[in-house]
């Protein structure tokens, strides 16, 4: 009998980090929107954030069916989930580019640190869902 509680119990902390990230890009929505444009509201970056948290919200999904699988099948299928995790990487260098055009703004420097502390979150589930990948079962005596 082989111990997958532990690829599982990896999957959803990843899967929790990714939601982190999704309440962050949330956050930021507001003063996104109202702060970054002179006189006028930026329609255009709520868009994309809007756009990159769907994106996010489907590899959500994406995990839940793999955590779902996993407790059905006792492994996890190794080439969705480095699709998630490369996934995650370029989406992450994305995002941090709206980060970095956010920091030379200094009403709303709060917005650059939170989108930079979600792209770290995105980075820290890829990792996450890489290691759950490489990590060997254990067998129970």
């Amino acid at each position: 009998m082989k111990k997958t509680q532990r690829k599982e119990r990896i999957l959803i902390i990843a899967t929790g980090m990714l939601l982190l990230s999704i309440l962050l890009m949330i956050i930021v929505i507001p003063g996104v929107y109202t702060r970054t444009l002179l006189n006028e509201n930026n329609l255009g970056a709520v868009i994309g954030i809007s756009l990159a948290i769907i994106f996010r919200l489907i590899i959500v999904i994406w995990y839940i069916s793999i955590i779902k699988k996993n407790r059905h099948d006792g492994e996890i299928r190794k080439t969705g989930s480095i699709l998630i995790g490369i996934l995650l990487i370029i989406f992450g260098l994305i995002y941090s580019d709206g980060a970095f055009a956010f920091l030379d703004n200094k009403d709303i420097l709060y917005v650059s640190y939170l989108m930079f502390t979600s792209v770290f979150c995105d980075l820290i589930a890829s990792m996450l869902t890489f290691m759950a990948i490489f990590l060997k079962s254990q067998k129970i005596n």
